[in-house]
């Protein structure tokens, strides 16, 4: 046998090998969904599970009736009572209890009895959405962990949530339940929108121009106030094309920079936060998202690798800056925080820490406060596809460790929600705020000038 013949026989016999592994776990792929689906028939009611069910997938976490009252802002005794004048629908019970035992309050449930009584939070009255990034140059910083917790706990507070997945690999799509390159293709994905593909969106059933917004591509999710635009390997095309796209447009600098913000402005009008899960890298379409964004939130792993990587993240935004202001457009530039990741009681971790704070701390806040802990926890979560807060305390391995897991993230996403809503809608308050003093006191003088007038006249009567 020759050697071409030896490479060619290694060849063809790596490409089954590979194809045999890519089969196997396709079918696997397929099989989870209606597996998980199947386990939890025997729990809750299959015609609940049929109407709330999308991309095959659940709400697993329970609430009791007093919980699911205190998060829905209302007290248990009112819901007991609009579940019986029918402003509720009737509560769920568990199938596999002889006793009629309620099954519990999902996420869902609780949010669209935030609705009935209209005690969700909500952005500022004619604010636009707030667009937030998750962005860092180094892979495994916990860039997508922190894009998917981040939304379910803004969506257990009651806020409207559209998710934007710009990384090819589509790991944040992935656990939304939209498997990249299975369900979702580039018709599906930011692309059409960024190369202007009409052909591409009208071949899939869209209208014609439906290129020019981005509503094509957002999807629901089995969490009702979380909507998300997912990706996939396609978005690679992205990088590749948009430059001659814009060239053959003669689209100018700035708009071209600007063009995903002025997209996600239009569709974001129905939500409260909008959340990008960034690349690793630092391309044209990384530069879009760095410009969409009110705010951009850095995970730095308390590594020396890390912090490198994070550095030079900095420093290329710092650059890209200065070539705007050479070049005399201004793109909108977000308010940069940093927050530690990966953090524990090792001494080499705090002593990153420190590092991490001396060096990106130039104004107060710049990092924040509270640290994320490495935990077991989350990748025990991330290999059920289920999330920290998808799991049913009762059916953790470690009830006690979940817990404080769920606490700590809680901690840092009130910090991160705080940084947002001063950084986005302070201003908008606080003028809200002295409009309500004017108008308090342009009602105290026309009051007292009509005392005035009911003192005269009664005056000229005696």
């Amino acid at each position: 046998m020759t050697n071409n013949e030896a490479q060619k026989s290694y060849l063809l016999a790596s490409l089954k090998k590979i194809a045999t592994v890519v089969k196997r776990g396709e079918t696997i792929m397929k099989e989870i969904p209606g597996l998980v689906r199947k386990a939890q028939k025997t729990k809750h009611d299959p015609e609940w599970l049929e109407v709330a069910q999308v991309d095959e997938r659940i709400q697993k976490r329970r609430y009791g009736t007093t919980q699911a009252a205190e998060l829905a802002g209302i007290s248990h005794s009112l819901l007991y009572a609009a579940e019986q004048d029918g402003r509720l629908p009737e509560p769920e019970y568990r199938l596999d209890t002889t006793k009629k035992v309620r099954s519990g309050y999902t996420i869902n449930h609780i949010n669209h009895i935030r609705q009935v009584f209209n005690t969700a939070p909500r952005k500022p009255e004619g604010a636009s959405a707030a667009v937030v990034g998750i962005l860092n140059l180094k892979g495994g910083s916990q860039k997508t962990t922190t894009c998917h917790l981040f939304s379910q706990y803004l969506a257990m507070k009651g806020y409207r949530v559209l998710l934007l997945d710009t990384d090819p690999q589509g790991s944040l799509s992935f656990f939304f339940g939209k498997r990249p390159d299975v369900n979702v293709h580039y018709e599906n994905t930011i692309a059409p929108f960024f190369l202007e593909d009409d052909a591409a969106l009208v071949e899939a059933g869209h209208p014609e121009g439906a290129s020019r917004s981005l509503h094509y591509a957002v999807q629901k999710t089995y969490w009702e106030n979380i909507d998300i635009i997912p990706s996939c390997l396609q978005n690679l095309n992205i990088d590749l094309l948009m430059p001659k796209v814009m060239d053959d447009a003669n689209v100018p600098i700035n708009d071209r920079i600007m063009k995903l913000r002025s997209g996600l402005i239009e569709v974001g009008k129905d939500y409260d936060f909008i959340i990008i899960d960034g690349t690793p890298s630092l391309n044209i379409s990384t530069l879009n998202v760095v410009s969409a964004c009110d705010m951009v939130f850095v995970p730095t792993p308390a590594a020396m690798p890390d912090f490198a990587s994070t550095l030079q993240f900095a420093g290329l935004v710092a650059e890209t800056v200065q070539t705007y202001d050479e070049g005399g457009f201004y793109p909108n530039i977000p308010d940069i925080r940093f927050f530690v990741t990966k953090y524990s009681t090792r001494s080499y971790a705090q002593f990153m820490g420190q590092i991490i704070r001396r060096v990106f701390t130039v104004e107060r806040g710049d990092v924040l406060s509270t640290e994320a802990h490495a935990s077991d926890e989350i990748g025990k979560a991330t290999n059920f596809t289920y999330s920290i807060y998808e799991q049913n305390p009762a059916e953790a391995d470690n009830r006690k460790r979940l817990k404080q897991t769920c606490e700590m993230f809680d901690k840092l996403f009130d910090e991160m929600h705080d940084a947002v809503w001063e950084t986005c809608y302070e201003d908008l308050l606080r003028t809200s705020h002295i409009d309500k003093i004017d108008q308090i006191m342009a009602n105290a003088d026309a009051m007292k000038g009509e005392l005035e007038e009911l003192k005269n006249n009664a005056g000229e009567g005696v």
